[in-house]
């Protein structure tokens, strides 16, 4: 019996964990006053006006997620660090998961003054 509620206190934990891990945006960078607006591009090159790359940010997505949403998630991240823009890099799997556990990268940028 001891063993069963320790096993349902574990699993439950890690549903949480899960669902909690899924939910915020992954941000490791330099954090500055928060911006109002983000510019949003899916290639460096893209990006006219010379910036620097503040940090990295990626978002864990799984199933069929609205990319609207997920998209929002990351701008407004951004936005709460101080980004003036973000580039979009890549989805990528999550190794040993199955295709539909993915995470969304992007670099936030800083536009030179």
């Amino acid at each position: 019996m001891k063993n069963l509620k320790s096993y349902r206190l574990a699993m439950a934990c890690c549903v949480l964990l899960f669902f909690s891990s899924c939910a915020g945006v992954l941000y490791l960078g330099d954090t500055l006053p928060a911006t109002s607006s983000v510019k949003v591009y899916y290639d460096a090159k893209d990006v006219k006006q010379s910036y620097k790359v503040i940090g990295h940010l990626a978002q864990a997505i799984s199933g069929t997620p609205n990319m609207d949403d997920v998209k929002e998630k990351v701008i407004e991240k951004a936005k709460s660090i101080g980004a003036d823009g973000v580039i979009f890099l890549q989805i990528t799997a999550k190794p040993g998961s199955s295709n539909d556990a993915e995470t969304i990268n992007a670099d936030a940028i800083k536009f030179d003054q």
